[in-house]
Protein backbone atom coordinates (compact mmCIF):
# COMPACT_ATOMS: atom_id res chain seq x y z
CA UNK A 1 0.00 0.00 0.00
CA UNK A 2 0.97 3.33 -0.40
CA UNK A 3 2.49 5.57 1.66
CA UNK A 4 -0.37 8.24 0.81
CA UNK A 5 -3.26 5.66 0.70
CA UNK A 6 -1.84 4.96 4.63
CA UNK A 7 -2.45 8.49 5.24
CA UNK A 8 -5.30 8.87 4.38
CA UNK A 9 -6.85 5.57 5.89
CA UNK A 10 -5.26 6.57 9.26
CA UNK A 11 -6.68 10.17 9.19
CA UNK A 12 -10.48 8.27 7.82
CA UNK A 13 -10.08 6.39 10.74
CA UNK A 14 -9.16 8.55 13.36
CA UNK A 15 -12.12 11.07 12.61
CA UNK A 16 -14.12 7.51 13.05
CA UNK A 17 -12.95 7.57 16.30
CA UNK A 18 -13.77 10.55 17.37
CA UNK A 19 -16.49 11.19 15.68
CA UNK A 20 -18.31 7.67 16.45
CA UNK A 21 -17.81 7.82 20.30
CA UNK A 22 -19.18 11.33 20.52
CA UNK A 23 -22.29 10.41 18.36
CA UNK A 24 -22.78 7.33 20.87
CA UNK A 25 -22.44 9.61 23.74
CA UNK A 26 -24.67 11.87 22.63
CA UNK A 27 -27.41 9.40 21.88
CA UNK A 28 -26.75 6.67 24.07
CA UNK A 29 -25.51 7.66 27.49
CA UNK A 30 -26.47 11.22 27.63
CA UNK A 31 -30.66 10.88 27.19
CA UNK A 32 -30.64 8.61 30.62
CA UNK A 33 -29.46 11.56 32.55
CA UNK A 34 -32.57 13.40 31.63
CA UNK A 35 -35.74 12.77 34.25
CA UNK A 36 -38.54 14.15 32.96
CA UNK A 37 -39.27 14.55 36.39
CA UNK A 38 -42.67 15.85 37.71
CA UNK A 39 -42.19 17.60 41.33
CA UNK A 40 -44.69 16.29 44.37
CA UNK A 41 -44.64 17.82 47.33
CA UNK A 42 -44.46 16.11 50.83
CA UNK A 43 -47.92 17.39 52.58
CA UNK A 44 -49.94 14.47 52.55
CA UNK A 45 -52.66 15.61 49.82
CA UNK A 46 -53.18 13.97 46.83
CA UNK A 47 -51.17 14.97 43.92
CA UNK A 48 -52.05 13.59 40.24
CA UNK A 49 -49.37 13.71 37.75
CA UNK A 50 -49.74 12.76 34.16
CA UNK A 51 -46.52 10.45 32.08
CA UNK A 52 -46.62 8.45 29.56
CA UNK A 53 -48.43 5.11 28.99
CA UNK A 54 -46.60 1.97 29.61
CA UNK A 55 -43.40 3.13 30.78
CA UNK A 56 -40.99 2.79 33.87
CA UNK A 57 -40.63 5.32 36.14
CA UNK A 58 -38.97 6.40 39.09
CA UNK A 59 -39.58 7.75 42.52
CA UNK A 60 -36.76 9.76 43.49
CA UNK A 61 -35.69 12.17 46.26
CA UNK A 62 -32.47 14.60 47.00
CA UNK A 63 -30.72 11.59 49.46
CA UNK A 64 -27.95 9.32 50.00
CA UNK A 65 -29.64 6.81 51.94
CA UNK A 66 -32.76 5.03 51.62
CA UNK A 67 -33.13 4.66 55.25
CA UNK A 68 -34.93 7.66 56.57
CA UNK A 69 -36.29 8.88 52.78
CA UNK A 70 -39.50 9.56 52.18
CA UNK A 71 -42.42 7.26 50.95
CA UNK A 72 -45.58 7.71 48.98
CA UNK A 73 -48.62 5.63 47.78
CA UNK A 74 -49.42 5.49 44.31
CA UNK A 75 -52.34 4.96 42.76
CA UNK A 76 -53.84 4.56 39.20
CA UNK A 77 -57.14 6.30 37.73
CA UNK A 78 -59.38 3.66 39.33
CA UNK A 79 -58.07 4.29 42.72
CA UNK A 80 -56.17 0.65 43.16
CA UNK A 81 -52.19 1.21 44.30
CA UNK A 82 -49.88 1.22 42.00
CA UNK A 83 -47.02 -1.22 43.05
CA UNK A 84 -43.47 -0.07 44.07
CA UNK A 85 -40.65 -2.32 43.31
CA UNK A 86 -37.39 -1.81 45.82
CA UNK A 87 -34.05 -1.16 43.27
CA UNK A 88 -30.99 -3.18 44.09
CA UNK A 89 -28.13 -0.71 44.68
CA UNK A 90 -27.47 3.52 44.41
CA UNK A 91 -28.69 4.79 41.55
CA UNK A 92 -28.35 8.61 41.34
CA UNK A 93 -29.43 11.37 38.50
CA UNK A 94 -29.69 14.73 39.18
CA UNK A 95 -28.17 14.79 42.40
CA UNK A 96 -31.62 12.55 42.99
CA UNK A 97 -31.33 9.14 44.32
CA UNK A 98 -34.27 6.61 42.67
CA UNK A 99 -35.82 4.97 46.08
CA UNK A 100 -38.24 2.97 44.51
CA UNK A 101 -39.92 1.82 41.08
CA UNK A 102 -43.17 1.45 39.19
CA UNK A 103 -45.06 0.79 35.76
CA UNK A 104 -47.36 3.95 34.70
CA UNK A 105 -50.12 1.66 33.53
CA UNK A 106 -52.50 4.02 31.79
CA UNK A 107 -50.55 7.15 32.41
CA UNK A 108 -52.67 9.23 35.28
CA UNK A 109 -50.90 8.43 38.34
CA UNK A 110 -52.03 9.84 41.90
CA UNK A 111 -49.37 10.39 44.44
CA UNK A 112 -49.40 10.78 48.25
CA UNK A 113 -46.70 11.36 49.94
CA UNK A 114 -46.72 11.68 54.03
CA UNK A 115 -44.03 14.08 55.10
CA UNK A 116 -40.50 12.67 56.18
CA UNK A 117 -37.98 15.30 58.77
CA UNK A 118 -35.42 16.86 56.29
CA UNK A 119 -37.41 16.32 53.08
CA UNK A 120 -39.69 19.14 51.07
CA UNK A 121 -40.28 17.12 47.64
CA UNK A 122 -39.72 13.58 45.82
CA UNK A 123 -39.99 13.41 42.02
CA UNK A 124 -41.55 11.29 39.72
CA UNK A 125 -39.11 11.04 36.98
CA UNK A 126 -37.98 8.46 33.92
CA UNK A 127 -36.13 5.72 35.98
CA UNK A 128 -32.47 5.53 34.02
CA UNK A 129 -31.93 2.54 31.82
CA UNK A 130 -28.45 1.37 33.14
CA UNK A 131 -27.52 -1.40 30.25
CA UNK A 132 -28.10 1.34 27.96
CA UNK A 133 -25.77 3.90 29.88
CA UNK A 134 -23.19 1.69 30.40
CA UNK A 135 -23.17 0.41 27.26
CA UNK A 136 -23.04 3.82 25.35
CA UNK A 137 -19.72 4.58 27.59
CA UNK A 138 -18.19 1.15 26.86
CA UNK A 139 -18.90 0.88 23.30
CA UNK A 140 -17.65 4.65 23.14
CA UNK A 141 -14.41 3.72 24.31
CA UNK A 142 -14.10 0.27 22.87
CA UNK A 143 -14.32 1.85 19.28
CA UNK A 144 -12.41 4.61 20.49
CA UNK A 145 -9.70 1.92 21.05
CA UNK A 146 -10.36 -0.46 17.80
CA UNK A 147 -10.13 2.49 15.75
CA UNK A 148 -7.87 4.45 17.38
CA UNK A 149 -4.99 2.08 17.16
CA UNK A 150 -5.33 1.51 13.81
CA UNK A 151 -5.53 5.02 12.72
CA UNK A 152 -1.86 5.56 14.48
CA UNK A 153 -0.21 2.68 12.76
CA UNK A 154 -1.29 3.53 9.52
CA UNK A 155 -0.60 7.34 10.11
CA UNK A 156 3.09 6.01 11.51
CA UNK A 157 3.14 3.56 8.73
CA UNK A 158 2.61 6.22 6.14
CA UNK A 159 4.60 8.70 7.21
CA UNK A 160 7.68 6.99 7.79
CA UNK A 161 7.03 5.27 4.06
CA UNK A 162 6.82 9.03 2.49
CA UNK A 163 10.55 10.11 4.21
CA UNK A 164 12.66 6.78 2.57
CA UNK A 165 14.30 7.89 -0.62
CA UNK A 166 13.15 5.56 -3.35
Amino acid sequence: MRPATRIRLGLGLLLAAIVVPIVLILTLTLPQFRLDAHVVPLDGAPHTVELPSGAEYAVLAVTRVKEGAPSCLLTGPDGAPVPLREVSGAVTVENRMVLRTFDTGGGRITATCAPAPGYTEVVLGERPDMPRLLGGIFGAFGFALLAGVPAVVLLVTGLAGRRRVP
